[in-house]
């Protein structure tokens, strides 16, 4: 037998036993370490456009349409027109001689009269509705929908035995006595022959002039992103999740414009108030009212169709419970399936109060016009 292996043999086996020999005094090379990327905060998930934001917990079948910016005014109207608008507008004479328009939408209390029902020629049963904004409310004028143009709302008040008390079939020919409105009547209409139809319009030429002013939620979603303290981005952040605010009230205006009932459906004298159902006569209306905007929510108490909730935390605490009755309430018709008890804590209630304070803007000056 030959004792003697081949060199290529030899050689192989000792290069094998050297690499292995390598190998056990080197450790095996470790596994990379990965580090965790942070978890953006609330302020880090709010500080971009809101198509970013953090998804907002809708009901089901709502139209979806994310909080705003407030949008520049798309109405258009002739200055002259507008002019002949507001001096009706303040005019006592536009109704029986003793109230205005602006009786009960005050210009220095951001159009409202911070009563709990209007006060015109006699004790109204529903909540003065600020002005502000309203020419996106066409076709939903009034808390319950009732009236579809301006013209049609304007001539109810002026002509209403509790609001005005005026007659809107002799008006035009009452003014048409006064040479200060016959010039205004031709500066806005290029014409002295003064309608009634004329009359309404310039009131709502007016009225569709009245702004809210920019507030600090209009700065953040433009970009200013400092513009919400932590409190209210906390509220802000609530309204569109847990407390789902943002199923009602959305869009720049913070209103789906849709009706809903709440179950509060009484006047101040305690009688059912049929809401929606008046006008439209379907028994799935009653007790409905209009989802009214936030803009300015901080200075228009007291609050819902009948002024009965006297604060925003009174009002903020019943829908986190899903609106429990008060004394001498009832729900009138079907409850909204929107309420529901939500259990916000004392905490996330306040910041949710806290976030609509940054719908607040400055009250607009508003000249009282020298009457013809």
């Amino acid at each position: 037998m030959n004792l003697y292996l081949p060199k290529q043999v030899i050689l192989a086996t000792l290069l094998t036993t050297f690499l292995y020999s390598c190998s056990k005094g080197k450790s095996s090379p470790e596994e990379p370490t990965i580090t965790p990327t942070p978890e953006e905060t609330l302020r880090e998930k709010y500080s971009k456009s809101s198509a970013q934001w953090p998804v907002a917990e809708w009901y089901k079948n709502i139209e979806i349409r994310e909080l705003a910016a407030l949008p520049k005014n798309p109405s258009n109207d002739k200055v002259e027109l507008i002019a002949l608008g507001k001096a009706l507008f303040f005019d006592p004479r536009t109704g029986n001689g003793l109230k205005t328009c602006a009786s009960c939408h005050n210009p220095d209390t951001y159009w409202i009269d911070q009563k709990t029902t209007a006060d015109g020629i006699a004790l109204h049963h529903r909540n003065t509705p600020s002005m502000e904004n309203v020419w996106y409310l066409e076709g939903n004028l009034f808390h319950d929908g009732r009236a579809k143009t301006y013209r049609e709302q304007i001539a109810e008040a002026i002509n209403s035995p509790i609001e005005m008390g005026g007659n809107t079939s002799s008006l035009s020919s009452k003014l048409m006595s006064i040479p200060g409105y016959v010039d205004l009547y031709e500066s806005a209409y290029n014409n002295k022959n003064m309608t009634i139809e004329g009359l309404l319009d310039a009131i709502a030429a007016y009225s569709r002039s009245i702004n809210s002013g920019q507030t600090a939620f209009d700065r953040f979603v433009q970009g200013e992103y400092k513009a919400l303290n932590d409190q209210q981005l906390e509220g802000l952040h609530l309204f569109r999740t847990k407390g789902k605010c943002i199923n009602c009230h959305n869009g720049p205006y913070f209103t789906d414009l849709d009706f809903h009932n709440l179950g509060y459906a009484v006047t101040n004298k305690g009688a059912l108030d049929n809401g929606r159902f008046e006008s439209s006569k379907l028994e799935i209306d009653k007790g409905k009212f209009r989802t009214p905007g936030l803009r300015n929510i901080s200075n228009t108490a007291p609050y819902m169709h009948n002024g009965s909730i006297a604060t925003l935390s009174e009002l903020v605490n019943l829908l986190s419970q899903g609106m429990p009755q008060k004394t001498d309430q009832q729900i009138n018709g079907i409850l909204s399936p929107h309420i529901q008890n939500l259990r916000l804590s004392s905490k996330e209630q306040e910041n949710i109060i806290i976030f609509l304070s940054s719908l607040s803007s400055e009250p607009i000056k508003t000249e009282r016009p020298i009457l013809p």
